[in-house]
This record gives C-alpha cells, sequence and structure tokens, in this order.
C-alpha cells in the first residue's frame, strides 16, 4: 500500500472510531446574532497606545461594553479629524466588507486603529497639513458618535485621508 492509501486508511477509521459531534462546531456569525445588538449606552470609548513608523501614525482606539451582557456590533468603523471650529479634512474610507457580527463580551473589550500620515514627509499641495485636536469615530450600526481628544497634525486632502479598521476581539 503506497504512503499516501495508507494516510487514507487511518483518517477513515479514526473517524469512524472518534467522530466529532456536529453541536461542536458553531459558526461566530451564528453567535453573534443570538446576541444583542451594542447600544451607546454601553460602550465606552478611549484612547490606547500611539505609535508611527515610516511616515505613518497609528492610534489605537477600544471599544469597551461597560453593560452586563454580550453585545454584538457589525464592526464597521469611521474616523474623521476635527479642530477648535469642527470637521477637517475628508472621513476615512469604509472598511472592507464581510467578517460577520463582532460579538463584544460583558465588561471586554474589542480594538480597532485609525492610522494616518505623516504630513512631514508628503508633499505640501497634496497634504495640505492642519493641526488636529480631537477624532470622531462613529461604529456603523451604534447610534452614536465617540468623540476623543488628540494633538496631532493631520492631512486634509482626500488622496491622505485617514484610515480605520474595522473592531476586532481578542
Amino acid at each position: 500500500m503506497t504512503r499516501f492509501r495508507t494516510l487514507a486508511v487511518l483518517a477513515a477509521v479514526s473517524a469512524i472510531l472518534f467522530p466529532v459531534p456536529a453541536a461542536t462546531a458553531v459558526a461566530p456569525a451564528t453567535i453573534g446574532a443570538a446576541v444583542a445588538a451594542c447600544s451607546a449606552g454601553d460602550l465606552h470609548v478611549s484612547k490606547g497606545h500611539l505609535e508611527g513608523a515610516a511616515g505613518s501614525r497609528y492610534q489605537t482606539v477600544r471599544v469597551k461594553n461597560t453593560s452586563g451582557a454580550d453585545c454584538a456590533t457589525d464592526g464597521f468603523t469611521r474616523y474623521r479629524f476635527r479642530d477648535a471650529h469642527g470637521p477637517i479634512g475628508n472621513k476615512s474610507t469604509r472598511n472592507p466588507s464581510g467578517g460577520g457580527r463582532v460579538v463584544i463580551e460583558a465588561g471586554h473589550s474589542a480594538r480597532s486603529v485609525l492610522s494616518w500620515v505623516d504630513p512631514g514627509p508628503t508633499v505640501p499641495s497634496q497634504c495640505r497639513a492642519q493641526g488636529a485636536v480631537a477624532f470622531r469615530m462613529t461604529i456603523n450600526d451604534v447610534d452614536a458618535y465617540f468623540r476623543l481628544p488628540i494633538d496631532a497634525s493631520v492631512c486634509t486632502t482626500r488622496k491622505y485621508r485617514p484610515h480605520g479598521t474595522r473592531l476586532a476581539t481578542g
């Protein structure tokens, strides 16, 4: 018997002797569908680490479920910088679709990363740098926005708009 056939026979015998119960495999999207939707009152948003590399800045944003029960969201985020007078520049692009619902367990957090190009190494006319004193984060299916302070120089053109990642747990 060839090595491939031997392995195939062993796999078939193992499946018969040690079956895996079908109930153990539950898709994360199925779990999220049974959990109540997150509301603005369930969530506390705060800043994490600010980092920079290769002409870009990265601000971690934590979204904590402060309620006593798990909640779920589609996890899609958008960001926009603000100066003392209001919004500046363009909103971040929409997150890519897919990935299922994001379940944030009671007392736990999900995170997103806001990133932007540092105006220093860019062509000034392509960037149009301004000072930002805050940024606004929205979560697609949560009826609220969250404003967090920041002290940063940011580009305000469409080419160098901010970017935000979808919420993720773990």
